[in-house]
C-alpha cells in the first residue's frame, strides 16, 4: 500500500485544520516552509487566530523582509487576508504596487491603502477602473488621503463623471426616447397631456420639511447603498439632493453638484451651508455659471468652512460695502479677513 502523503502545512493552516501546536510553531516562524509560504502562514494566523497567537505572529511578521513579502504577494494561491496583513506591514512601493494589482486583494484592503499611499501608488490604484466601479468606496477613501495629488483628484472626478453620471444621463435619455416612442402611438389628446410639463423647466418649488419628514428621509436614505445614493443625488427631489449634499461619501455629494437639476438657487443655499465639506464648497466655486450670481460669491466668501484658496480670489469680486463687512467678520479665517481689510485700506487710501 502506498504511503499516505504528508499533510501540507500551509494548506492546513489556511484551511483552519492545523493543530494548535502547529499554529504555535507557525506563529513563531518555526515550521519548515519556504519564506514566502511562511509569510502566508503567519499572515493567516494574524487575521484569523486567537489573541495570544496573533500577538506572537505579529512579532514574527515584523521580521520578514520586503523581498520575502514580494515573493508572497506573487505566489500562487495567495489569499486576500494574507495580502491585507502584508499591506499593513510594509511601505515598500514595489511590494504595494504588486499587491494593488493582485487579483486576490480585497476591496477593504484597497480602501485602507487608498487613505495612505503616496501619489505614485495612487496612480496605480485609480487605473483599475473595473475594481473602482464595483467598489466606489475605494475612490471615496482616496479623497481622505492627506497626500492626494491634484492630478489624482482630477482623475477621480473624471471617473465619477465617466462611470456614474454618464450612465445616469444615458438612462434618462433612453427613458425620454421610450416616452417619445409611446407618444407616436397614442392619440393627439393623450400626447398633449403627457407632454404638458407639471412645472416650469429647471425649477422646483422649495419645500420646508417637517421634523417627521426629515426623519423619514434620513431613515430611507440610510438604507441605500453608495450607488443608490449617487442615483438619488443625481435625479432625486430638491429636498433629497440638498440632504445628500451633506453625505460623507464624496461621490454622493459630488453627484448633487453635477446633477442637471441643481441650479443657481440650490448653489446659493449650498454655499451658505456650514455643515458641508470643503470639497462641496470647492465644487460650487468651480462652476463658472454659478459664480455669475453675486449672492453665491458672497455666501462662499462668508462661509468659514470654505477653503481659503477658494475664497480669497472671490473677495476682490465683492462690493466695497461687503468687503468692509468681511474685514471685521471674526467667523471667517483670519487670512480672508486680512485680505478684505487690505482691499478696504487700499481703496480708502
Amino acid at each position: 500500500m502506498a504511503d499516505t502523503p504528508p499533510v501540507d502545512l500551509l494548506t492546513s493552516i489556511e484551511n483552519r485544520t492545523a493543530d494548535r501546536k502547529i499554529l504555535e510553531f507557525a506563529a513563531r516562524g518555526f515550521i519548515p516552509l519556504a519564506p514566502s509560504d511562511l509569510v502566508r502562514a503567519v499572515a493567516t494566523i494574524i487575521e484569523t487566530g486567537d489573541a495570544a497567537l496573533k500577538a506572537i505572529a505579529e512579532e514574527t511578521f515584523r521580521t520578514f523582509t520586503d523581498d520575502v513579502f514580494a515573493e508572497a504577494v506573487l505566489s500562487d494561491g495567495v489569499r486576500g487576508e494574507q495580502l491585507d496583513a502584508i499591506a499593513r506591514h510594509t511601505e515598500e512601493p514595489q511590494v504595494l504596487e504588486t499587491l494593488i494589482r493582485a487579483r486576490a486583494v480585497t476591496d477593504e484592503t484597497l480602501a485602507w491603502l487608498a487613505e495612505r499611499i503616496p501619489p505614485n501608488l495612487q496612480d496605480v490604484l485609480i487605473t483599475n477602473q473595473t475594481r473602482l466601479l464595483a467598489a466606489p468606496m475605494i475612490v471615496e477613501r482616496l479623497f481622505e488621503n492627506p497626500d492626494l495629488s491634484s492630478d489624482i483628484r482630477r482623475r477621480a472626478d473624471e471617473f465619477l463623471e465617466e462611470f456614474f453620471l454618464k450612465k445616469l444621463r444615458l438612462e434618462e435619455e433612453q427613458a425620454a426616447a421610450a416616452v417619445a416612442g409611446r407618444l407616436e402611438e397614442v392619440s393627439p389628446e393623450a400626447k398633449e397631456e403627457e407632454e404638458r410639463p407639471s412645472a416650469p423647466a429647471g425649477r422646483e418649488e422649495s419645500k420646508v420639511l417637517s421634523e417627521d419628514e426629515k426623519k423619514s428621509l434620513f431613515s430611507r436614505v440610510s438604507l441605500l447603498t453608495v450607488v443608490q445614493r449617487i442615483r438619488l443625488a443625481w435625479k432625486g427631489t430638491r429636498e433629497e439632493r440638498l440632504y445628500l449634499v451633506h453625505d460623507t461619501n464624496r461621490l454622493v455629494s459630488a453627484a448633487v453638484l453635477k446633477s442637471p437639476k441643481t441650479n443657481e438657487a440650490d448653489a446659493e443655499l449650498i454655499a451658505n451651508m456650514k455643515s458641508v465639506s470643503e470639497d462641496v464648497l470647492r465644487g460650487v466655486a468651480a462652476r463658472r455659471e454659478w459664480l455669475k450670481k453675486y449672492t453665491v460669491i458672497l455666501a462662499l466668501a462668508k462661509n468659514p468652512r470654505a477653503p481659503v484658496a477658494t475664497t480669497i480670489p472671490l473677495v476682490a469680486r465683492l462690493t466695497a460695502k461687503d468687503q468692509k463687512v468681511l474685514s471685521t467678520d471674526r467667523n471667517i479665517p483670519e487670512v480672508v479677513r486680512v485680505t478684505a481689510r487690505r482691499m478696504v485700506s487700499r481703496r480708502d487710501d
